[in-house]
């Protein structure tokens, strides 16, 4: 398989503290599985093997303000996985994606590079539906869409089956992603992403790119 670089974009999904770091919202939950699969540094790899040939674009979670003001008390932007993401603790403070912490920060090991594509104003868990990444795609001429980053079963794959939907070729690269459970991960690898794209490793991606 050859993957031409100059139609090709690797999207990386909310690469932060709130997901990546001790005393993060969510770390405790994903934080085996980032151990026994390597993820971060397979994503330092990935990116710096593939920057400079395909467009890189990271798509961080949007930050709220404390107490969630943007959000009506008892609507529906608070029930679900929100809600549930708002009464979560971290070492700052009560909440995930809470501006002024570090939460929404993006971790210091894929820090982007000048070049790299930041889209801002994610509040859902499909990135197509709340930002401009649909049209910077276009824009760049883009063809097929390599999805990395975090949780595989939730923004990921939402992303991954909108890109499908709109018409791109979809990669999901399997060992730059992470879920809570091994159990979960294999289910999206195994039986949503085939479906919808190609699951590949970083290593085999790099190697067809041309």
């Amino acid at each position: 398989m050859q993957i031409d670089s100059s139609k090709t974009a690797i999207v990386l999904i909310e690469p932060q503290n709130d997901f990546l770091t001790p005393g993060g919202t969510m770390y405790q939950y994903i934080a085996d599985q980032l151990a026994q699969r390597d993820v971060i540094n397979n994503l330092v790899k990935l990116l710096d093997g593939a920057r400079g040939k395909v467009k890189i674009i990271y798509i961080p979670f949007q930050a709220f303000k404390p107490g969630f003001p943007e959000l009506k008390p008892g609507g529906p932007g608070t029930e679900g996985l929100r809600g549930i993401e708002m009464d979560m603790k971290a070492d700052w403070g009560t909440g995930a994606w809470l501006e002024g912490t570090p939460g929404p920060e993006i971790i210091t090991p894929l820090t982007p590079k000048e070049g790299d594509i930041i889209v801002h104003g994610k509040l859902t868990l499909d990135a197509f539906h709340s930002t401009a990444i649909n049209y910077l795609l276009r824009a760049n001429e883009i063809e097929t869409v390599a999805f990395v980053g975090f949780h595989t079963n939730w923004c990921v794959e939402s992303s991954a089956r909108s890109a499908y939907d709109n018409g791109f070729r979809v990669i999901v690269i399997s060992d730059c992603t992470a879920t809570d459970t091994e159990r979960e991960q294999k289910y999206a690898e195994e039986v949503i992403f085939p479906r919808i794209g190609k699951v590949m490793k970083a290593d085999q991606f790099l190697a067809a790119l041309t």
